[in-house]
């Protein structure tokens, strides 16, 4: 064999060895290299990402819920939710056009016993909440337009109407409730509330700028075997007969007010709404109430809670109050626009959103509280808007948010 034939054979072989070990680097890399997140979506195997995450990363207080945790969690269809900005409300208003639950019609009878169909209808309104709550009612036309305003045209036809406000150790009082045979302490495994001067005043609330106010009414109608009103109907020109007020209702499962029946506020304001505003009469002429509940603010204050715990209290509220509300909204927690964790002051935007998306989720998991809900959120308009202190916010943020409550009514 010539030196030439030689050399080229070795050539030859070498390129057959190069050609080789490229394909088998380039499969070793498939092998040890994870394909790119577009592959895997293009695969539908984006799922598999959800698996690898714990509760824990997903919901646990302490962990950052940024925007590639949100990009894993599947979307949720928001036909029953809404972002509200003070400037843009466009989405809220079409969304609680087509959601909320028509006003009761009303229908009266003369004391002759003649039906006469009235040109007014009825609705009742209440706000369940903490001091942020407090404040959008005060702070706002809605005390003015559920409470005051209502005692003074006399148009709410045939009901008689007490106004009840009391102070922050009232609270049993001011339901007409009865008291405990023995007041029992909020279990902290349960992360009841209250944490700080309720805990220690019995029947008292940590907040003392969160006084109940609302309005207490009976029907007047005295109806005899074939159901006929023997009393005379009250004037309005106004179209419309609203009524309602704020109730107390600091964290999403607390003891503030405890009876011998029940020992959670959850379960007695319940009761109290169940047996005194939802009489057969009552419920004939104005139908059940419309709810707007939010929690979140104190509860975070209570030691050793995450996320899971506080959206496992939360779904106690909400379940004990379905019964007795016609719809329910949660108002969704404003938050300061500080990054860092205040001392003292635990409700930063980024825990503040963590908690109003768990809860969400929540609910979308929920059919049956998902059908009688409506969610609001608040906090991205929040973080701009003007701020009173680190948990509450200006005055004009009320006033506005308020407003527009009182323009669905």
């Amino acid at each position: 064999m010539s030196k030439q034939s030689l050399c080229q054979k070795r050539i030859g072989l070498a390129s057959k060895y190069i050609v080789c070990g490229v394909f088998i680097g380039i499969a070793l890399n498939n092998v040890l290299t994870p394909p790119d997140e577009e592959i895997i979506h293009k695969r539908g195997e984006s799922g598999a990402l959800l698996d690898q995450l714990s509760q824990k990363e997903i919901y646990n207080v302490q962990t950052p819920l940024n925007n590639d945790v949100k990009a894993v969690t599947p979307n949720i269809d928001d036909d029953w939710s809404c972002a509200w900005f003070p400037n843009d409300h466009k989405k809220c208003d079409e969304l609680f056009y087509n959601r909320l639950p028509p006003p009761t019609p009303n229908s009266e009878q003369t004391e002759s016993g003649v039906n006469k169909r009235s040109p007014l209808d009825s609705q009742r309104w209440l706000f369940l909440g903490d001091s942020t709550m407090k404040r959008l009612f005060d702070r706002s036309a809605l005390k003015a337009v559920l409470v005051q305003e209502p005692m003074q045209d006399g148009c709410l036809g045939q009901v008689t109407c007490d106004e009840h406000e009391a102070d922050r150790c009232e609270l049993n009082a001011n339901f007409g409730l009865p008291y405990a045979d023995q007041w029992i302490a909020p279990n902290p495994h349960a992360f009841e509330g209250p944490k700080k001067f309720g805990a220690e005043n019995a029947y008292c609330t940590d907040c003392s700028g969160c006084q109940t106010h609302f309005l207490e009414c009976r029907s007047n109608r005295n109806v005899d075997g074939s159901g006929r009103s023997l009393s005379k109907r009250s004037e309005c020109n106004k179209g419309k007969r609203r009524y309602g007020g704020f109730m107390t209702m600091e964290f999403a499962r607390d003891t503030e007010i405890q009876t011998p029946e029940f020992r959670t506020t959850q379960e007695n304001i319940a009761a109290y709404i169940g047996r005194t505003w939802n009489t057969p009469e009552m419920l004939q002429d104005w139908g059940k109430p419309i709810c707007i509940i939010g929690a979140g603010n104190h509860d975070l204050l209570l030691d050793g809670i995450t996320t899971p715990d506080f959206v496992q209290n939360v779904k106690f509220m909400l379940t004990t109050m379905m019964p007795v509300c016609e719809h329910m909204i949660w108002l969704g927690n404003t938050a300061n626009n500080k990054e860092k964790v205040h001392p003292g002051f635990p409700q930063t935007m980024k825990q503040m959103k963590g908690w109003d998306r768990a809860v969400k989720e929540m609910l979308e998991s929920e059919p049956e509280l998902r059908g009688m809900m409506s969610y609001i959120e608040v906090v991205d308009a929040a973080y701009k808007f003007p701020h009173a202190d680190f948990i509450h916010m200006d005055a004009s943020w009320y006033m506005q948010l308020g407003q527009w409550f009182v323009s669905l009514m």
